[in-house]
């Protein structure tokens, strides 16, 4: 009911109420009785309209947050480095690029005894498949004319066991296929590239020594680099950094490149 209309009502009320009053007894106290009962009963109405519009927003605004969709947490982008003492960072990254491109090399000219020595055991799996199958279709990927640009330490964590390190590594090259009789073609606008590559880096502290092949049980004398029975490759060197893990994260073209900062 309308507020307005209501305290019409009741004054109206209140006012006959009064006029019969005086009219029988001149008594004013039924009046009051009835005067006070009347306002208890607006006062209880008003205050139902103020809480029922109130308590009804608290329970929308109570389903809205149960059912609301929480936003992703955004993934952050801080260093984890542990480095050791005196380390040297711009040695550091120079030596990475120097691993890549002897990688590189060595995968180009199907080097597997010499990679075997530079990559973590399933990354040598993954390479001396594709050198494999490249040989198989008479076929080479060339890397050449490799030319450092700047590097950045994504991560270094030294461990109980070895060091890992996570380097994003930007370097221009010449990179395309070629058949393996085809001479080396020089540097064109079709073949400079570019490129930023994510390498994941691993130093051991120690040899493993392993006893027995993990892959296909046999027995093992001494500390041989590859199972004589299956042929996996079994040891990760020590001495030096190798490659863990190497993702592309882009290449672009150098003379388009240039071409868009002139």
């Amino acid at each position: 009911m309308n507020k307005k209309r209501l305290h019409l009502i009741v004054e109206l009320l209140i006012i006959a109420l009064s006029w019969v009053s005086i009219l029988l007894d001149f008594s004013i106290i039924p009046v009051l009785i009835i005067f006070l009962g009347l306002v208890s009963i607006v006062l209880l109405v008003e205050d139902k309209e103020t809480v029922e519009p109130k308590k009804i927003e608290e329970e929308k605004e109570k389903v809205e947050e149960e059912t609301k969709i929480e936003e992703p947490v955004p993934e952050t982008s801080d260093k984890v480095l542990d480095f050791p003492p005196d380390f040297d960072e711009s040695k550091f990254v120079k030596n990475i690029f120097l691993l890549y491109r002897n990688i590189q090399n060595d995968f180009m000219n199907f080097e597997y005894e010499t990679l075997m020595d530079r990559l973590g055991i399933e990354m040598y799996e993954q390479f001396s498949k594709q050198m494999k199958h490249l040989e198989d279709t008479g076929r080479q990927s060339v890397h050449k004319n490799m030319e450092f640009q700047k590097a950045q330490v994504m991560s270094y964590t030294q461990g109980k066991d070895c060091d890992k390190a996570v380097v994003n590594l930007s370097l221009l090259e010449d990179k395309y296929m070629k058949k393996m009789e085809e001479p080396f073609r020089l540097t064109s606008a079709r073949v400079r590239y570019e490129s930023c590559y994510a390498l994941t880096v691993l130093k051991h502290h120690r040899k493993k020594v392993f006893r027995k092949c993990a892959y296909c049980g046999e027995k093992l004398q001494g500390n041989p680099t590859v199972c004589p029975h299956c042929n996996k490759m079994l040891l990760e060197s020590s001495e030096h950094w190798i490659l863990k893990d190497l993702k592309l994260v882009c290449s672009h073209s150098y003379q388009e490149i240039k071409k868009e900062k002139d």
